[in-house]
């Protein structure tokens, strides 16, 4: 790509990348279709329009699975349909990873994504998913009531599609068109609930590794159990966790230096999201929608809109840039700050608040941030196996920051390992 200017499309579920442009209509240009057509990496995964991604193995492997989000859910359900012998191990005690939908601590059974919230409708693997484990859909926004464009002291009443037209100046066209976007009734973690279900005792939760070690037999794996290591061998062993973490995991001695580099320069973008619940929805009743992008491309949403009750939420979802600020607070002042920010824009906001919670996805213990991307320059070293040690995650796909991205490189290294001698 030429030189010139360089800009960072950044979002939980979207672009996260820096690119350089010559102008504001070239960066508009780019989204995920171009940059595969353009890439190596077009050519690098499989088919995404099937499932199941293999079929049955006649030679059925010992496989061990490093983290229970998406990529590695995925691939151990992928695997232990084809007659492979799968353990997942995950260090916290719920599946999904990335994907995390908070109950806690609102009221009335109200719930909000901490994580990845829109589907596309372009998103053909996440979406096959979905139907093959018969989770209802309904739309990501609401069709009525007006949204809000805030530039600084100033707000315009718009509807969602100038909302939706708002993320994509500051995001990239694929944005625009709030219809193209969907989530999963009652919560998106119910799609990692769905894949646990099914996999059942093969995931081990509360078991972080810290060390993987491998020979010409076997791949060994030690982890923590309730305060002790334990050590298991296997054929093949999956990497599914993100570089912030599988950096801090002993590796062969023998592992490549250059490798090493790759998981450890590896940048993790930050996410911080503030929720504010109140007792009722006083701006619906102003003809607001709960919806808002502002000048400093922080999105506002309303995740209750869809869901029963009075009460309701309103949330902030900001991105590189404002998510430091929000993290470099205490608690309590990033949800009295958030109040101040957003009771000018919602009226009633301030008289009826009852109780907020944040999500700072660099706090996180097992996610040490929000999203990455190798690159085009590592992503065909990065992606391939290391003797019998493979890897996965949203990082590793062109897709990353979505749960497609996460989807797209488990069925790769799906493949990788069921052919894998």
């Amino acid at each position: 790509m030429c030189g010139g200017k360089a800009a960072r499309l950044r979002n939980f579920d979207g672009i996260a990348d820096v690119w350089p442009i010559d102008s504001i209509d070239q960066l508009m240009s780019i989204t995920r279709r171009t940059f595969l057509k353009q890439s190596t990496i077009a050519i690098a995964g499989v088919s995404l329009a099937r499932l199941p991604i293999i079929t049955a193995t006649v030679a059925p492997k010992k496989i061990i699975i490093i983290g229970a989000g998406m990529a590695g859910l995925s691939a151990g359900y992928e695997l232990s349909q084809a007659g492979h012998d799968v353990t997942i191990l995950e260090a916290r005690t719920r599946p999904g990873g990335r994907v995390q939908t908070l109950r806690e601590p609102f009221s009335d059974g109200l719930y909000a994504e901490a994580g990845a919230a829109r589907i596309p409708d372009n998103h053909d693997l996440t979406l096959k998913y979905v139907k093959h484990f018969d989770l209802p859909l309904e739309p990501m926004y609401p069709s009525q009531l007006s949204a809000l464009r805030v530039e600084r002291d100033s707000k315009q009443e718009v509807s969602i599609d100038g909302f939706t037209d708002g993320l994509a100046q500051y995001f990239g066209s694929e944005f625009r068109g709030p219809t193209r976007f969907s989530k999963i009734k009652g919560g998106n973690d119910n799609l990692p609930k769905a894949f646990a279900r099914r996999l059942g005792a093969k995931i081990r939760y509360g078991s972080p590794v810290v060390k993987i070690d491998q020979d010409e037999k076997f791949a060994r794996v030690v982890f923590m159990d309730k305060g002790a290591r334990q050590t298991i061998s296997a054929d093949r062993v999956l990497c599914a966790v993100p570089f912030s973490l599988l950096r801090n995991i002993e590796m062969p001695a023998n592992f490549p230096e250059s490798r090493r580099d790759i998981i450890k320069n590896l940048h993790y973008d930050s996410v911080s999201r503030v929720y504010l619940q109140t007792k009722k929805r006083s701006w619906e009743d102003k003809g607001l929608n709960g919806f808002a992008i502002t000048s400093d491309a922080v999105e506002i949403w309303q995740p209750t809109w869809s869901q029963p009750g009075p009460r309701g939420i309103i949330m902030t979802y900001n991105r590189p840039g404002q998510a430091e600020r929000i993290a470099a607070m205490k608690d309590s002042d990033r949800i009295s700050s958030t109040l101040n920010q957003l009771d000018p824009l919602f009226p009633g906001l301030r008289d009826n608040f009852e109780r907020g919670a944040t999500k700072v996805w660099m706090e996180d213990e097992w996610s040490r941030g929000a999203w990455a991307f190798i690159g085009v320059r590592d992503f065909i070293a990065a992606s391939s196996s290391e003797g019998r040690i493979h890897f996965a995650g949203e990082h590793l796909s062109p897709f990353f920051s979505w749960m497609q991205g996460a989807l797209d490189s488990s069925a790769r290294a799906v493949k990788q390992i069921n052919e894998a001698a």
